[in-house]
């Protein structure tokens, strides 16, 4: 009896000083989790464009997921809702969630902004055209021109994130590129969606897209790729599912 009580205490006595070594780091890593929003800038018709920031404010590895940019593609909120609701994601990285960065057509149900621009296409790019007013792939009256467009590109300017996912519906894909091909493979994998090209514009221009625009100008700092949802996917593919593999394939998870 005395052997096992001795046993006991030095097996207790070990564990204690175990836990007390290791809770320091765990207080650190909690001390450097951040969680907060902003108004990043405001819609033709005044409405906030909010952004949510998850993680450590001197992250030097960051995921951005962009929920909604065309109104009537709905899917993506859900997946920004369940981001920023349920994740975290893991120490020593960060995530930022816009989403919608059109609350106009979002509040319209309409996939251009309230002056009928078409926010996907008004990217000041090589590719952009004024051609086409009054269609739904309007590019707008200049480049850049729309105040969703400007406050976006503000914003990616001073957040500069490694991986930008930026989603769509309705065509089930990740649209691939030649920059960062293993990111788009582990999203293919993890989202279970098939890559496939998704050109915008002519092929000898960038595309007037926020991922063109990024990938032109920002590439040095990051990879923004279009991920095209199905047409209708459940509630629970585009909350936990979608989120949890967008982390993943970024590696903040």
């Amino acid at each position: 009896m005395r052997i096992l009580g001795s046993a006991l205490v030095a097996a207790a006595a070990l564990v204690g000083s175990s836990l007390v070594a290791a809770a320091p780091a765990t207080a650190a890593e909690e001390s450097r989790y951040v969680a907060r929003s902003e108004v990043i800038g405001t819609s033709h018709r005044g409405r906030p464009i909010k952004a949510y920031f998850r993680g450590d404010p001197k992250a030097t590895h960051v995921l951005l997921v962009l929920g909604q940019m065309h109104g009537n593609e709905r899917a993506g909120r859900k997946t920004a809702s369940y981001l920023v609701r349920h994740r975290k994601p893991k120490a020593g990285t960060a995530m930022w969630v816009v989403p919608t960065m059109n609350p106009d057509g979002h509040r319209k149900g309409t996939r251009t902004n309230a002056r009928g621009v078409d926010l996907n296409r008004n990217w000041p790019t090589s590719g952009w055209t004024r051609k086409g007013k009054g269609t739904r792939t309007w590019g707008g009256r200049a480049r850049g021109s729309e105040r969703e467009t400007k406050a976006m590109m503000r914003f990616l300017k001073r957040v500069k994130p490694d991986y930008i996912a930026s989603i769509h519906q309705p065509y089930g894909v990740i649209g691939k590129s030649s920059k960062d091909r293993a990111w788009h493979k582990r999203l293919a994998t993890e989202l279970g969606l098939k890559l496939k090209s998704l050109p915008v514009g002519p092929s000898d221009k960038v595309s007037p897209t926020l991922t063109g625009w990024y990938n032109r100008y920002y590439g040095k700092h990051g990879t923004a790729t279009t991920i095209e949802y199905r047409a209708k996917p459940s509630t629970a593919w585009a909350g936990k599912k979608a989120s949890r593999a967008i982390m993943t394939a970024a590696r903040v998870r």
